[in-house]
C-alpha cells in the first residue's frame, strides 16, 4: 500500500514540477519576403489613360530603379498609361511599345502640366531678360546703350498704335509691366526706323525682348536707335 502511496506521489510530483511544449510559428524567410515584393512590382491594374511627363526622365525596361534606360522622355511629352500598381513604377506605352517609368513623372492631371508650362515660360522670359549684362534704360538715365543700340524712351497714348498692330493681325494683349515698360502680350513695345526694322519685328532691349509697334522723328537721325513705350 505505501509503495503504491509513493508511486502516485512522484507521478503528480512530475506532473506539476514538468515544463510544457510550446510550439512557435516558423520565422518569415526574409529572401522569400524581399522576393515576394519584388515579384509584386510585374503585377499591374489595366487602365487606358492619356498621362504627360512631368519632369525629363527614362523609360525603363523592367520596373525596377536598377532597371536598363530604353528611352528619353521630355517634360510635357504625352504617353499611354497602360497599367498601375501600389510601387514605384507604372507600365506606359510609347508608339506601341512598353516601358516603366517611375509615377512621380507621370500625371494625367492636364490642368497640372499647363501650370508648369505657364511656370516654364515665364522662367524662360525671366532669363530673357536677364541676358543682357549692360546698362539699363531707365528715366533716371534718359539714354542708354543697349543690345540693340542707343535707347532713348517715351509716354504717349498708345491706343492708336495698338490699333495698328491689331489691323495687322497681332491680337496679344496691351498692359503695362511693374517697371513701367508698355507691353504687348510678351514683348516691350518700341519705336524704331521702320525701313530697316518694320512693325513686328522683335528687338533685344535693356528691358527684354522688344516687338516693333511704333516709329518716330529720331529714326531719321539715328536709324538703329530704339524708343521705348514707358509710363515714365
Amino acid at each position: 500500500m505505501l509503495t503504491k502511496l509513493f508511486a502516485i506521489a512522484y507521478m503528480s510530483g512530475s506532473l506539476l514540477t514538468s515544463t510544457p511544449s510550446i510550439t512557435t510559428a516558423p520565422k518569415a524567410d526574409p529572401n522569400f519576403e524581399k522576393a515576394h515584393f519584388r515579384f509584386e512590382r510585374y503585377f499591374f491594374e489595366d487602365t487606358h489613360e492619356t498621362a504627360y511627363i512631368t519632369q525629363d526622365t527614362k523609360g525603363k525596361d523592367i520596373p525596377e530603379k536598377t532597371g536598363m534606360d530604353q528611352i528619353e522622355l521630355n517634360q510635357f511629352d504625352k504617353v499611354d498609361l497602360t497599367g498601375t500598381n501600389q510601387y514605384d513604377y507604372w507600365k506606359i506605352s510609347v508608339n506601341g511599345k512598353e516601358y516603366y517609368v517611375d509615377q512621380e513623372s507621370l500625371t494625367t492631371d492636364q490642368d497640372m502640366i499647363d501650370r508648369l508650362k505657364q511656370k516654364k515660360e515665364e522662367q524662360e522670359k525671366k532669363e530673357e531678360a536677364s541676358s543682357w549684362n549692360g546698362p539699363i534704360l531707365s528715366a533716371s538715365a534718359g539714354v542708354n546703350q543697349g543690345p540693340s543700340g542707343k535707347e532713348t524712351y517715351y509716354n504717349l497714348p498708345m491706343e492708336g498704335v495698338v490699333s495698328i498692330m491689331r489691323s495687322m493681325g497681332n491680337n496679344d494683349p496691351y498692359w503695362i509691366r511693374e517697371d513701367g515698360a508698355k507691353m504687348l502680350g510678351d514683348y516691350v513695345m518700341v519705336a524704331a526706323h521702320l525701313n530697316i526694322r518694320p512693325r513686328g519685328t522683335i528687338v533685344e532691349t535693356s528691358l527684354g525682348k522688344g516687338i516693333v509697334c511704333d516709329t518716330g522723328g529720331f529714326a531719321s537721325g539715328n536709324p538703329t536707335q530704339l524708343d521705348i513705350a514707358t509710363t515714365w
